[in-house]
């Protein structure tokens, strides 16, 4: 009965079974390039996999990694940028990731302090570290043997061999050494193990250590993908880091499990990542999928050991779980079937498919985007795929959807790139591949495409540091020339933030009486806004006026004010136009907000991208879509005419 399997092959069953279900929906998926994408996009999660094994299997548990990759993959960039050899750049990346999982176990033993508290506030302290060390800022230029790392061998990637050796190394450390047996022992009740003579906090240091040199080992290779790193960096991995060793077999109560099961279950992650991709499933649904089955698993260990514990069932009984499974799985195989259909039905003429692939889909700005391109590529007659990260500082997560697109041999990629040059490497795969890549909303790094041959067909979209000044201007035009301004960034580092940074800070410059008093970053989000204007409302009491640089956290700042109850004496300016800024523009609530035609970006990405594919047309180098400031106003009527953008600007 499968029952009786052990839970390392019950997971290696459901990551075959998985893979042939993708195999039959998609042509594409079991494609050996393909198959080797998955293991590729599988690695870095695998290796931070192999520390949070040691470290749940002895009961513990590590939220710090994914913040101590960030930081290491910053030294290690900084030291080949300041002329540094590999082997010194690398290894000063492996130490600082030891030394950060040392402070952990020794902070958790010493202190005894639970070790959610100690890598909790691990995690902050790496990620603020990063930004410190980076001044938030990603860092690039990369010398060429580096990327040696994520290069290959007889066609072979050597993430993946490195992942390989690692998982030997891991599995033998766990089955044949003291460290692995006590990790076994401390987990499954550590009072018992301090009674039988082990040395419980040494070996808990060591299991921290361990976490952390493989955080360490990750960000190296991370850097050596991206050819950059960056602060923002391995965002939520910790958590998919917990996911695949749970999904492998590992029990969060600690004492069972493996590192094989852990490899077997980031390959799971990797599988239904790129599956969706390949099914183009919308991006929202992916961590749907990818939770559904991290619950499934645990569910389905602890429905294990009940039945262990239980009776035996007699009769037909003991079938039953057998012949449901069976049900499930047929009903499964018939839906893979029937998507594999679509995928050969006969079409009368080429049907170009072009792929729109945002920052996220988790704002107003990028839906209009996508519902506009949508719209475009209906009139067209071809066929749109939208796929984006959850998060818009995902920079590897977006670098895996292209990678699956390139697989998928779409015809065209419209980008907005989450990262200006840590994309750079995914759009040269793109132009090795003979797909044009069209830049929209956010410019690449010329330098760092320049270094690797990359190439984009143009840009498309506003000229952010004109939208700054223009907001500028017109702040500096409400307060009369004179008050105290805060500024309220998006992430620190990236092309849009800085340009409308900048922006905003020379249109005031013709205005002395206007002083900027702070400027700090919320990322973007409407929560995080609040609570640094919260902050910032507290900290300067005569303050007159605040932007944000787009309209989500203006949204938040102005609730901060409203709750301060200073409205009408602290005006709010934001950047976007978005339709719950123009509706409390409209109130009277928010000063204004700076228009930028999202959707304008995604028709004319969609339109030109089909005038090349089908007339051979090659677009200007720039298209400039045009700013514009939305106040009380002309509120009404920028709302009547649809948010329709003035003509473009298009330089040869």
């Amino acid at each position: 009965m499968i029952r009786h399997l052990s839970p390392r092959l019950q997971t290696l069953f459901v990551l075959i079974g998985v893979a042939l279900l993708f195999g039959i929906a998609s042509p594409h998926f079991l494609a050996t390039d393909n198959l080797l994408n998955v293991m590729q996009q599988s690695a870095i999660n695998a290796i931070l996999g192999i520390g949070l094994t040691f470290v749940i299997i002895s009961g513990g548990i590590d939220l710090s990694v994914g913040s101590i990759l960030a930081l290491c993959g910053l030294v290690v960039a900084d030291q080949l940028v300041a002329g540094h050899s590999g082997a010194v750049a690398i290894g000063a990346g492996l130490l600082v990731g030891g030394v950060c999982g040392l402070a952990n176990g020794l902070i958790t033993t010493l202190g005894r302090i639970p070790p959610f508290i100690t890598t909790l506030g691990m995690m902050l302290i790496a990620r603020s570290a990063a930004k410190i060390y980076s001044g938030s800022k990603p860092i690039s230029g990369l010398p060429e043997s580096f990327r040696a790392l994520s290069g290959s061998v007889a066609g072979v990637p050597v993430l993946v061999l490195i992942v390989a050796v690692l998982y030997v190394l891991a599995h033998l450390v766990l089955t044949r050494t003291k460290l692995g047996r006590y990790s076994y022992a401390i987990g499954g009740n550590e009072q018992a193990a301090w009674l039988s003579g082990v040395r419980v906090g040494r070996y808990k240091v060591a299991i921290y250590t361990l976490s952390g040199l493989m955080a360490g080992v990750a960000a190296v290779l991370m850097t050596s993908r991206l050819n950059a790193a960056s602060p923002l960096s391995g965002e939520m991995y910790e958590l998919y880091a917990i996911a695949a060793a749970v999904i492998g077999g590992v029990s969060l109560m600690g004492g069972e499990g493996g590192v094989l099961g852990t490899l077997v279950g980031a390959l799971i992650m990797g599988t239904l990542r790129n599956g969706l991709n390949a099914l183009n499933v919308p991006s929202a649904l992916e961590g749907m999928v990818v939770g559904g089955v991290l619950v499934a698993a645990v569910v389905f260990d602890r429905a294990r050991h009940r039945a262990a514990e239980a009776e035996k069932l007699r009769g037909w009984t003991r079938y039953r779980k057998l012949v449901l499974a069976g049900i499930g799985a047929a009903v499964v195989m018939a839906a893979a079937f029937g998507i594999r259909a679509t995928f050969n039905a006969p079409t009368q003429a080429k049907t170009f498919t072009i792929a729109f692939v945002p920052k996220a889909l988790n704002s107003p700005f990028w839906a209009e985007m996508q519902q506009a391109a949508e719209r475009e590529a209906a009139a067209q007659g071809v066929r749109l795929v939208s796929l984006a990260a959850d998060r818009e500082t995902d920079v590897e997560r977006q670098y895996q959807i292209i990678e699956n697109l390139i697989q998928q041999k779409v015809d065209a990629i419209l980008l907005a790139p989450a990262g200006s040059k840590e994309l750079v490497p995914a759009i040269r795969k793109a132009n090795d591949a003979g797909i044009p890549v069209l830049i929209l909303d956010t410019r690449i790094d010329q330098g760092a495409a320049e270094s690797m041959g990359a190439r984009v067909l143009t840009f498309i979209g506003s000229d952010n540091f004109e939208g700054g000044a223009v907001a500028g201007r017109y702040l500096a035009d409400k307060l009369g020339g004179k008050g105290n301004v805060a500024i309220i960034e998006g992430i620190s580092g990236h092309e849009t933030a800085d340009r409308r940074r900048l922006g905003f800070l020379n249109g005031i410059e013709a205005h002395p009486g206007i002083r900027v008093v702070a400027s700090q970053t919320a990322d973007w989000e409407r929560a995080r806004a609040y609570t640094v204007a919260e902050n910032l409302l507290q900290a300067h009491p005569d303050l007159d006026a605040i932007f944000a640089a787009n309209d989500e956290m203006a949204l938040g700042a102005l609730e901060a004010v409203a709750a301060a109850r200073r409205l009408g004496h602290v005006g709010v300016v934001g950047f976007d136009a978005i339709p719950d800024a123009l509706a409390n523009i409209g109130s009277g609530r928010l000063l204004g907000s700076v228009a930028q035609f999202p959707g304008e970006m995604g028709r004319l990405g969609l339109r030109h991208a089909v005038a090349l594919l089908r007339d051979g047309t090659t677009p200007p180098r720039e298209i400039l879509t045009r700013v514009e400031m939305i106040d009380r106003l002309n509120v009404g009527s920028f709302a009547k005419r649809g948010m329709k953008a003035p003509p473009s600007r298009g330089n040869p």
